[in-house]
């Protein structure tokens, strides 16, 4: 067989690279949908792979009536949900503007009682007029369309869902054999390191949520939201998933249950002042978790360093926004795996192989004894410096 030159075989490969990244430039806008589809999958497929086996239909029907299951929930809560959306928003409208009006009220009061010469009434006047404006019915209509113009959008993402779940040990062996034969042990292995980073960020983001619910939970408690301790919890840990905008959403309605609860008796403050209590709890427990807990969890979980964690997700939220940052850091691990492997293969050692300086030496040797074998691996004494070594 005829094998091309080496200049054509670097001219394919670099015709190729370019195709690829035109490729990914014409479908930009279908990145986003694309990895929410992925996603899903990750997170379902446990869940059919489990009815599945105890069910012992064909994984094809489990996937199916899974499918049936959500679809039939959407469409359900879409119709019924939709009237009363349009309804209660247009309570809410008049509802807010009370509530601004007592609130400006009680900021006068509280701004004339510390003395301060303030005048508040424009700001609170812009508010709501955003308000009126933000939440009128034609206002309502203008997102129930955009929202149906997504329809596409969600198509795709639940047809490549769906393909996914059903034929993903098709698609990694498809990805595996793009290697070289001698290389497809690589892959597999290769595959393995990077599944089981994905695996340790999702029991990572796991444990935030949970931690999180919980904190957000006996916060509240602390502070006089006994009734509404637990919903407020669950809330705060399921949307402290969504970097940034869940955190701020939980926040934002702990406030509002906050106002119309009022501040309890051992708390003799105003609505304003109990309010600001239960923004400053919130605001804590998130600082706290962006600075101390995940950055230890998911760098306990992934193997990196702490700081590396924080900034990364940090800087993936202020690049990319929302999507960048919930997949910052897994994205990251993938990389670190690659890019060992890769390591290894330009200097020629072994990439399966752990890294002889994070074995420590044996006992024998760290005593000043005779170096030996600890569990089959030899420890090899350093050379003493020299003059040569030294240049």
């Amino acid at each position: 067989m005829k094998t091309w030159s080496r200049t054509t075989r670097y001219l394919t490969f670099f015709l190729s690279l370019g195709a690829f990244v035109w490729f990914i430039w014409a479908i930009q806008e279908m990145i986003g949908p694309l990895v929410i589809a992925c996603l899903l999958a990750y997170v379902l497929n446990p869940i059919i792979t489990y009815v599945n086996g105890i069910s012992k239909l064909p994984r094809i029907w489990v996937i199916s009536i899974v499918y049936v299951l959500i679809i039939t929930l959407l469409t359900i809560g879409v119709f019924a949900l939709t009237p009363v959306l349009i309804e209660q928003s247009q309570s809410l409208t008049v509802e807010l503007e009370n509530v601004l009006d007592e609130l400006e009220m009680s900021a006068k009061q509280e701004i004339d009682r510390l003395g301060i010469d303030l005048d508040v009434s424009d700001l609170f006047d812009g508010i709501e007029g955003f308000f009126s404006t933000g939440l009128s019915l034609d206002r309502v209509f203008a997102v129930v369309s955009a929202t149906s113009r997504n329809l596409v959008w969600t198509l795709i993402v639940l047809v490549t869902t769906f393909y996914l779940l059903k034929d993903w040990h098709l698609f990694r062996e498809w990805m595996i054999g793009l290697a070289p034969p001698g290389y497809q042990g690589d892959a597999r292995r290769l595959y393995g390191e990077i599944r089981d980073v994905w695996q340790a960020y999702l029991w990572g983001q796991l444990v935030l949520m949970a931690l999180i619910g919980v904190l957000s939970g006996l916060g509240s408690a602390a502070i006089g939201l006994q009734s509404s301790a637990v919903a407020l919890g669950v809330i705060a840990g399921v949307l402290d998933l969504i970097p940034s905008v869940g955190p701020v959403v939980a926040m934002v309605i702990a406030m509002l249950v906050a106002w119309f609860a009022g501040a309890p008796g051992y708390l003799p403050v105003s609505n304003v002042v109990y309010v600001l209590i239960v923004l400053g709890v919130f605001t804590v427990i998130q600082a706290v978790e962006n600075i101390w807990f995940r950055p230890r969890i998911m760098g306990q979980s992934l193997k990196m360093h702490p700081a590396l964690v924080f900034v990364g997700v940090t800087g993936g939220i202020a690049i990319g926004g929302i999507l960048v940052g919930l997949l910052i850091v897994p994205l990251m691990g993938t990389v670190s795996v690659i890019g060992a492997y890769l390591r290894a293969r330009m200097f020629g050692l072994d990439p399966w192989r752990p890294d002889p300086m994070s074995i420590p030496p044996p006992v024998s040797a760290r005593n000043g004894l005779e170096p030996g074998y600890v569990e089959g691996i030899e420890y090899v004494q350093p050379a003493e410096p020299s003059e040569e070594n030294d240049e």
